[in-house]
C-alpha cells in the first residue's frame, strides 16, 4: 500500500534526526523521504531525484522532478524544504549530479512501511 502524502507528513513527527546507523544519518535520511512523499513525490522519483534537481530561490527549495514525460518544478513548503536541506548538508551533495538517496524505490517502500507500521504499533 502506497503511502498518501497527508499520512507521510502526519508521520515526520515521529522521526528521530539524530538516529545513526553504522555511522551515517539515517533519521535525517528518513525524514528527507518522507518530506518529499508528503510533497507529492512517489518513491520512483525520490529514487531517481539527483542533487543538481534541487535549487534554492526566494527562500524555498525547489526540486525538478520527471512525470509522465514532462519536468515540472515542487516547491516545498519550509517545513519539507528543512528536512531536505539537512539530508543535503550532512551528506555534503549540493549541485552534484549524484542521487540524493541511492535507494531503489523498492527500499524507499520499505523504509516508509517501517514507520507507517511503527505508528501502528503505538496506537
Amino acid at each position: 500500500m502506497r503511502l498518501r502524502p497527508e499520512q507521510a507528513h502526519a508521520l515526520l513527527p515521529s522521526i528521530d534526526p539524530a538516529r545513526l546507523r553504522a555511522g551515517r544519518s539515517v533519521g535525517l535520511r528518513d525524514g528527507a523521504l518522507l518530506a518529499l512523499v508528503a510533497a507529492g513525490l512517489s518513491a520512483v522519483e525520490i529514487a531517481a531525484l539527483r542533487a543538481t534537481a534541487i535549487r534554492m530561490s526566494g527562500g524555498r527549495v525547489l526540486i525538478a522532478v520527471r512525470r509522465h514525460g514532462v519536468t515540472w518544478t515542487a516547491a516545498l513548503p519550509t517545513d519539507l524544504g528543512a528536512r531536505l536541506l539537512a539530508w543535503l548538508t550532512e551528506t555534503r551533495l549540493w549541485a552534484v549530479p549524484e542521487p540524493v538517496f541511492g535507494l531503489a524505490p523498492m527500499a524507499i517502500h520499505q523504509i516508509l512501511h517501517r514507520y507507517r507500521t511503527d505508528r501502528k504499533a503505538r496506537r
